[in-house]
Order: structure tokens, then sequence, then C-alpha cells
């Protein structure tokens, strides 16, 4: 069972970009009828660890799966066993099922994918993989998670990664869609060094804390916004270096515009992510919300698609510039971290600012997270872009 040499970026909220099929906004389920999904969620009852109903609109909330993520262990788990039946179980029967591969032949759909990858497990048997990380969302009837594992093959042990698709089907959790690979630096890659994470532009700000002052509010906060286009890495192997310096010069375009109108200060600007500074939370979440629209509209017609997930977060910067560098940007910063393309994500301190405000700010929920170098768990709120 061979895997890709790519480099794509799970880990950093990664699940930094959604897999195919998947869009922020709305999560596309798979072509699933909403009274299909409503049964479906009716079908799980309290027994067995499956979920009580729940209520289906247009738009729900992503949250946090611990199912989905046990629901994965125990995958992984029959994979390195050699479980044929307990991982073709687990695979669902739809025709646009695809488990990817690194072979050029590795490119399975449907009943193929359950038969060649049925002889692939009699022919590897026990396979020594384990999961060591689990990172494991849902929205409604659709699932999806990102896998970081240890495969500790007789010439050492290797990091790989994998993400899933899932599609709730019939009470159960069915995967729809499988991709393994193993992680390559950038350079190894492409040949050439990239911004490639939020913590890199905010390690580039810790290190050279510029002066903020033009942005404080009277009472000396400032809110801060981190953007960062997804899946900036394929995109560029897709595109370039000519077709991705042209989409770069777009979107700084667009940052910029938009932040200027607003008010905010474009602080710093590094490969594909940005920091800007604001006076006002709710100015610096109207620019946010204007970024997302703008980025949709210049790149309406652009393959692969173009998008950029947001955090903010306000804080002091008037009495202490090292803890503001230190607390306010970092926690801004790990805030972006968790959101997804065209999503903008707030902290509770913006939303507490911004909540009930005239201009008609809504949110779509909230989600408890836990946010690097932070302790504890902290509440986030998606911004409705409607």
């Amino acid at each position: 069972m061979e895997r890709s040499d790519d480099a794509d970026r799970y880990g950093e909220s990664e699940a930094d970009g959604k897999p195919a099929g998947l869009q922020h906004g709305g999560i596309d389920s798979g072509g699933v009828s909403a009274a299909a999904a409503r049964g479906a969620a009716e079908s799980r009852g309290a027994a067995g660890g499956l979920r009580s109903p729940a209520a289906y609109g247009t738009l729900l909330p992503v949250e946090p799966s611990e199912e989905i993520r046990r629901v994965i262990e125990r995958w992984t788990k029959a994979i390195a066993d050699g479980d044929v039946e307990t991982v073709l179980g687990r695979l669902s029967n739809e025709s646009g099922t695809l488990i990817v591969g690194t072979d050029p032949a590795e490119w399975w759909r449907g009943a193929e994918a359950h038969a060649v990858w049925s002889r692939q497990i009699q022919e590897i048997g026990r396979f020594p993989i384990v999961a060591t990380e689990v990172d494991a969302w849902e929205e409604g009837s659709v699932g999806w998670a990102a896998v970081k594992e240890v495969v500790n093959l007789e010439t050492g042990a290797s990091e790989s990664r994998a993400t899933y698709v899932l599609h709730l089907e019939r009470g159960e959790w069915k995967v729809v869609q499988v991709h393994w690979s193993f992680p390559r630096s950038i350079e190894e890659t492409l040949g050439r060094a990239l911004t490639v994470s939020i913590d890199q532009l905010e390690a580039s700000i810790q290190r050279d804390q510029p002066d903020l002052s033009a942005s404080r509010a009277v009472d000396g906060t400032v809110t801060i916004v981190f953007t960062d286009i997804v899946d900036s890495t394929p995109t560029l192997a897709r595109l370039g270096d000519t077709g991705w310096l042209e989409v770069i010069r777009r979107h700084n375009a667009v940052i910029t515009e938009v932040t200027e109108a607003h008010g905010g200060t474009v602080v710093e600007t590094q490969g594909d992510g940005s920091m800007l500074a604001f006076p006002s939370a709710r100015r610096a979440v109207a620019s946010a919300r204007a970024i997302q629209e703008e980025i949709g509209r210049v790149f309406a017609d652009h393959a692969p698609p173009i998008r950029v997930r947001i955090g903010i977060h306000t804080g002091d910067a008037i009495r202490d510039a090292e803890q503001f560098f230190g607390t306010t940007v970092h926690y801004a910063a790990r805030v972006a971290s968790h959101a997804v393309g065209g999503e903008v994500l707030v902290s509770e301190a913006v939303h507490q600012l911004v909540v009930g405000a005239a201009d008609g700010y809504a949110f779509l929920g909230h989600r408890e997270v836990e946010l690097k170098g932070i302790a504890g768990t902290h509440r986030l709120y998606a911004l409705s872009l409607a």
C-alpha cells in the first residue's frame, strides 16, 4: 500500500483546506437530500454510541467529532492488523467512493476500490501503522478527518498522513474518500522556499514587533486579523510560478484595498498570508467579511478555487508590547489556524464586542477548541457571510 509523496499541509489547521466535494458555508454532502440526511440522523439512537436526532437546516455548525475520531482510530488499527472484513466494511459502496495512492494506477473508484484494496491488504498482511493524532469534524451527514501516522518499516519509522471524507449512511459513518501521503518539505517538492504556515508568519511578527500605535483604539486595544490562502502548495504546483505569482498579486491587492477601505493597516504580508491591524473590532469583522466577498468575486472562475481563511482577536496593546505580541498576536494566529477555506473565525472577545451591533453581524454558532500554546479550551465563533 503505497502513499503519495506530496507536500499537503494537514497538521497546520491544518485541515488546511477541504477535500474535494466540500465547500464551507454549506458543506456539500455529496448529493444527499435534506430529507435523507434527516432520516439518517434520526436513525441514530443513544444505544451503541449512536446519536440522538438533530435538527437540520440549510446550514449546520461545523463541530469536532469524537465519534468520527474513534471510528478512524479503529479503522486505522484494522488496516494495521490486515483485517480485510473490517476495513472494507467501513468503506462506502457508493460509486463515487475514491481511494488515492502514490502509484499512477492507484486511483480507484467504487467497486474497483473494494476489489483492488482487498487484494492489496491480503498481499501485505499486517501493516505496521499507528495513528498518533486524529483531527475529526462533522457537519450534518458529512464528516472528515486528518490523521498523523507513523509507519514502522524495516528501514525505520516514517511519518505519514491520511485524510478521510465520511458520509452518514443508514445511521453509520462510511468512508467515501481516502488519500494517503508522506510529507515532504516545500524545497524538496518544488525547489523553492515558501511561507507554509501561519506559524511562520506569526514568528516573523513576534521577532520584528512592528509599531501598531496607529491602529490603537482610544482604550488602547488593537484588533488583529490573520489571513491565509488554503491549499497554496498544491495550487502552486498546478499553476506554476507565473500563474501563482498572478494569484498572489491579485490576492494581495484585495487584502490591501479592503483593509485600507475599512480603516485598517496591512502590518505584514508573507507568501500567501498576512497580518492586519484595526482600531475597532467592528471594522476588523467588516473588513474580513468584505475580503471573503471580494476574493470570491475576483477568483470566481479560477480553477483550482482560491479560498482564504481568517481569524480575528482583540487585545490591549497600550501597556506592554512584549506581552501584546506574545499573547494577543499569538491568540489571533491560533484562531486563524482553526478556520477553514472561506471562513471567518473570531475569538470570544471579538464576539462580545460586535454581537448585536447595528451593522447586523450574525454568527453560525460556536465551537470549543484547544489553541496551540494556550492553556484550556476556547470558544470561537464563525461569522455568517450571508
